[in-house]
């Protein structure tokens, strides 16, 4: 429909559109622009969409700001709070017609995941921009206070938009701005406490509501959080111009006076709840604790905030604070699980000492108590010293990074060719990954592996094997182990070439897929492209290793499988290696599945066959393990090869041969020993050793000349051994039986042996010991001693055997039987084999023998049975026969002695001249011609019998006591006499003769008085010869009773010297019952001349001679008793 208009009208509408086609370059850029951002104006695009800005907060929940340490300022909000977010985009292009594009607005968390996103079509012009706001609301906190103040952290608030190919300029499609995210802040405006100043009223001067977080204070006795007295000291000052953040804060005493000592107060971070639940009724801190020591308190329930320390991967408190502390009070931050506590203390914080100075202190808790959920409060102690103003305390804010269960992984894979990988079927270096993957995450994971290849017909043959850290899972769908947040898991993913595969290129994928709700954290996708090619699959069919044991020799079969993984057909013939020079191909053939010989044989695409392998031992195998290597080759004009390791165990075969020179022998029983060669040859396969064992009747004691035969070679070496047979004396005639056991070292399971026969015949054998007489002394001329003489039959037959003595011509012998008898005829009774008789031998040594005396028995067999040399044998006895030298006595010179009062006591020093040998020392006299002259040396009691150490000397006295009467009746003025002083010694026997000369004295006193008269010479002459009749008569009687009371002790004394020496023989039979000794009779006067007196003499001796053991003297004083006793 046209309406018609006039001139002006027209005008008009044309001056109208001009100025509207004008606007776009009259008018400045759009307010919503953001000011930093510029825009080329030459030559710009039609269409040329921009995300332009992001915003939070409004009037109604602005952003709280934060002051950093250098003055800056940043915006940050909470979490667990409605958030409005503000994303402004425009459409700077030069295009009047709207375009279409799409917003996409979304809030990134940093470690890579969308947490939520909004999306919204526009259309608008060129030069148009619109603003979408949408609402967030935070679940998890990301902020982080470094120790130094400065705050950081947060999300990434991200507008993109898209508007297709029609937009001119990609680069401001995407704007970032980001917003961090605290905790919880509590400017400490509400709090719970009593009247701490008595005055009437609250110290804590605000409205209560339930479910707001707040202070809560009480006062504790002290050492017990269990037991509250009072509300405690602290309160709340209000209003207040000088607080850190809003008008009330916290302090321990008012402003114009100090704080209370003994104090233990507590001001608890809680909420007051209607309920008995303490579920976060939505301050947005989680649920709670109920203190079931402050409730009664109060009479409320009380929740105290639990701050949950597994839930954040770091959190940081900041409070502010001012004041001083007296010396051992402070005012502290307390952590408290109900178990454990931690503390910051403000005391030691450098805090402001002043009015007003307000100072943050960061606490961080991040490793307080990582692992449980604790409270939150102010602690005051203070004890009775000196107490300040106290630290003011205001100002609570929250920051941390809680945990999410979302996450995001980083996956690395060692991929050189780029994920472009070119293989043939059944390929002998399939493609392998080695991938990491990283947990950016802030909770443990347990991520899914999965690989799967484009065509599905591999999959049927299970190519894919993942290495991982599940040891028991490895095929292509495995559940790895847990990875820690910050962790990183390792694994190796292989790709095998199915056998035949078609010239085609397939995808190789593999997925990281979460364990719980199977979303995909990360991917690879490689392509893997089949090339035409000849190969093959060469193997054992039955693995085994060893493949076989074959003795040398002997034939075994191996049965292989033929694979032709190639694409193409092809022929294949076989061979092998040997890493063994004795194995050759002439060792080996080749049959196929039935049995029949074969060369080569034709194997399609992709199929299999299989072939046998026959092998036979060379006949000088040695042992071990042979290594073959089978082989298959392409007929050409194909062109492969594969190969398969075998390894043959060639056994170690044991074989020995052992022969002895003579299986029978026959060898008497008479000490000579005998031995028997025995040859060992080793036919086995090895160098061989054999340990050698005897097998016996233990009367042979046999033995071997060696325990093992030494190494023998292989194949035929050689060596010998001996039985060696000592023979011993006595052995039973009899046919022995002895097995010679050669027992192989290797295999101790084989053994060989070989048995010989031993006859032993009758044997007649005599042996006679030798005696041992060392270490004993003999003396010439005394009596004969008594020894025994063993006599052993050694052979083993009954025997008799005759005696004969021999030796030195000075040694007088008798053989006696065991009855003291004259031994006669001179031989044995009847003796069995192996046992012994003992031939008694009386022995003496004539007089002046000295020096060593040999003496020999012979004893020589009666029943011998008359073949070769009669058995005899002789045994010696050699005696040292007076002075050895090993003992020495030195004596006095030459004595006179010339009256009789007193004794004269003669000094002799015994010397033992062994170096290293005691010796028991005997001492005994013979008093010689003495006795016959009325003189009895005596020997010192303490002298007879003593012990000299090597090379030691002693001194013994003899004692000469002469008589008056003996003295006078000397035949001589002056007579020189001897004794013997005879020592027997353990080693040696000695005599020493001392001489003694006596002078006559008078008896009548040669000067007559002169003044006698003739006349009385004859009376006294009278008198005197009386006088001297009597005396001589009573000297007679005295010396005869003391000369026979000398020969007794003498007698007694020589009788124990005797047994003494010879105690090691037979002593001489004592008189049974003999009578006592008569007294000595009265003596008869005799003349006053003395003369010497003769000898007595003892009855006749008997035929048979001195009894054994006797001596002449005293056979002069006993004899006749023993005469007596026998009736003769």
């Amino acid at each position: 429909m046209l309406i018609p208009m006039g001139r002006t009208g027209a005008f008009l509408l044309t001056m109208t559109l001009l100025f509207v086609s004008l606007m776009p370059f009259a008018c400045g850029p759009s307010s919503t622009l953001d000011e930093n951002m510029e825009f080329d104006t030459s030559g710009r695009a039609l269409v040329d969409f921009a995300a332009t800005d992001v915003a939070y907060g409004n009037s109604t929940a602005p952003a709280s700001q934060f002051t950093q340490p250098d003055g800056s300022v940043v915006d940050y909000m909470f979490a667990r709070q409605v958030i409005e977010l503000s994303f402004t985009f425009q459409n700077a292009g030069t295009s009047l017609t709207p375009a279409d594009a799409v917003l996409t607005m979304e809030v990134w968390h940093p470690i890579g995941f969308v947490v939520k996103s909004w999306t919204a079509n526009i259309s608008i012009a060129g030069g148009q921009s619109t603003i979408e706001t949408v609402e967030w609301t935070p679940e998890a906190a990301h902020s982080h206070l470094s120790d130094d103040g400065t705050l950081s952290g947060g999300y990434i608030l991200r507008g993109s938009v898209d508007a297709g190919v029609l937009d001119g300029n990609d680069a401001n499609d995407v704007y970032d701005e980001n917003i961090i995210v605290a905790i919880y802040h509590d400017k400490v405006e509400n709090a719970l406490c009593g009247d701490t100043d008595g005055d009437g009223s609250y110290d804590c001067p605000n409205a209560l509501s339930a479910n707001v977080p707040m202070w809560i204070g009480a006062g504790y006795e002290v050492g017990n959080d269990n037991a509250v007295k009072d509300e405690g000291q602290f309160q709340m000052v209000s209003p207040t111009s000088n607080s850190a953040e809003g008008s009330k804060h916290l302090q321990i005493a008012k402003d114009t006076g100090v704080y209370i000592s003994n104090r233990h107060d507590r001001m608890r971070w809680a909420w007051l709840t209607s309920t008995q639940s303490c579920d976060d009724p939505g301050h947005g801190l989680g649920y709670g604790e109920l203190d079931g020591v402050l409730s009664p308190v109060y009479n409320v329930n009380i929740c105290k905030i639990q701050i949950k320390g597994f839930d954040f991967v770091s959190i940081q408190a900041r409070v502010q604070a001012w004041g001083t502390m007296g010396n051992g009070d402070e005012v502290r931050l307390e952590a408290d699980t109900n178990i454990e506590q931690r503390y910051l203390n403000l005391s030691e914080a450098n805090i402001g000492a002043t009015s007003g100075m307000w100072t943050p202190v960061i606490w961080n808790m991040t490793d307080v108590f990582p692992n449980q959920n604790y409270a939150f409060s102010f602690l005051f102690d203070s004890d009775n010293s000196g107490a300040t103003q106290g630290i003011h305390v205001d100002d609570l804010m929250l920051f941390g990074i809680e945990r999410v269960d979302d996450y995001t992984i980083d996956l690395d894979c060692n991929d050189p060719l780029g994920g472009v990988y070119t293989v043939i079927p059944a390929d002998p270096s399939p493609p392998s990954l080695q991938c990491t993957i990283t947990n950016n995450g802030y909770r443990t994971i347990t991520p899914n592996l999965y690989s799967i290849v484009s065509n599905s017909s591999w999959m049927s043959q299970f190519p894919i094997r993942i290495e991982s850290t599940e040891p028991l899972d490895r095929d292509n769908f495995v559940t790895i182990m847990p990875i820690e947040p910050g962790n990183t898991s390792e694994f190796w993913i292989n790709l095998s070439i199915p056998a035949g595969s078609n010239v085609e290129t397939v995808s190789w994928s593999l997925w990281v897929n979460d364990s719980v709700n199977g979303l995909n954290k990360g991917a690879r996708v490689l392509d893997v492209t089949v090339d035409s090619s000849y190969s093959a699959n060469f193997r054992q069919k039955t693995i085994s290793n060893p493949a076989m044991t074959l003795p040398p020799s002997s034939t075994g079969n191996v049965t292989m499988t033929l694979q032709n993984t190639g694409n193409e057909p092809a022929s294949w013939s076989f061979g092998a290696y040997f890493d063994d020079s004795l194995w050759s191909l002439s060792d080996l053939e080749w049959f196929d599945s039935s049995g029949s010989p074969i060369t080569q044989i034709s194997v399609d695409k992709g199929g299999t066959v299989e072939v046998i392998a026959q092998l036979t031992a060379p006949v000088q195998a040695t042992p071990g393990t042979v290594e073959i290597t089978l082989l298959t080759n392409a007929v050409p004009p194909a062109s492969a090869q594969s190969t398969w390791k075998i390894y043959v165990d060639v056994p170690i075969v044991t074989d020995l041969t052992m022969s002895a020179i003579s299986n029978e022998i026959t060898v008497p029983s008479n000490g000579q020993a005998q031995q028997i060669e025995i040859g060992f040859v080793n036919n086995g396969n090895s160098d061989e050793n054999y340990n050698l064992s005897i097998l016996a009747d233990f009367r042979l004691q046999a033995s071997l000349s060696s325990v093992e035969t030494g190494v023998m070679d292989a194949f035929g070496g050689d060596t010998v051994t001996y039985v060696l047979l000592p023979m011993p004396f006595g052995l039973p005639p009899d046919v022995y039986l002895i097995d010679v056991t050669a027992t192989s070292q290797t295999d101790p399971s084989y053994s060989v042996v070989q048995q010989i026969r031993l006859n032993v015949p009758p044997t007649y054998e005599v042996v006679v010991e030798d005696l041992d007489m060392s270490g004993q002394t003999f003396s010439a001329g005394e009596s004969c001693r008594t020894g025994q003489w063993e006599v052993q039959n050694i052979g083993n037959m009954d025997d008799q055997f005759s005696i004969e003595t021999g030796g030195s011509d000075l040694i007088s012998v008798e053989l006696r039987n065991s009855n003291g008898q004259i031994l006669s005829p001179s031989q044995t009774p009847m003796i069995s084999p192996g046992s012994s008789y003992n031939v008694t031998f009386c022995y003496s040594f004539l007089e002046g023998t000295s020096g060593s005396q040999t003496l020999t028995l012979t004893a020589t067999s009666l029943n011998y049975d008359g073949s070769g040399t009669t058995p005899s044998d002789s045994g010696s006895a050699v005696f040292d026969v007076g002075t050895q030298g090993w003992v020495n006595v030195l004596g006095p010179n030459a004595q006179t002695i010339e009256k009789v009062n007193p004794p004269t006591i003669l000094t002799f020093e015994i010397h033992n001249r062994h170096p290293t040998m005691t010796q028991q020392i005997r001492l005994d006299l013979d008093s010689n011609e003495m006795t016959a002259y009325g003189f009895n040396p005596r020997i010192n009691e303490l002298d007879r019998e003593f012990q000299l150490g090597p090379d030691q000397r002693r001194t013994v006295q003899i004692e000469i006591d002469p008589s008056e009467l003996a003295m006078s009746n000397l035949d001589e003025d002056s007579k020189l006499l001897n004794f013997t002083l005879e020592i027997d010694a353990d080693l040696d026997t000695v005599e020493y003769v001392q001489s003694v000369t006596f002078v006559r004295i008078s008896l009548i006193d040669e000067e007559a008085s002169s003044g006698i008269a003739w006349g009385s010479i004859a009376a006294i002459s009278a008198s005197v010869v009386v006088i001297i009749g009597l005396i001589a008569v009573l000297s007679q009687v005295v010396m005869g009773t003391r000369d026979i009371e000398d020969e007794v002790s003498d007698l007694a004394e020589y009788q124990s010297s005797i047994e003494e020496k010879y105690r090691s023989i037979s002593p001489a039979p004592e008189i049974a019952n003999a009578p006592p000794i008569a007294p000595a009779p009265v003596m008869e006067p005799v003349a006053t001349t003395l003369t010497s007196p003769t000898p007595s003499t003892g009855p006749p001796l008997p035929v048979s001679g001195l009894p054994d053991g006797w001596t002449m003297e005293q056979w002069e004083h006993y004899g006749q008793q023993w005469l007596d006793q026998q009736g003769l």
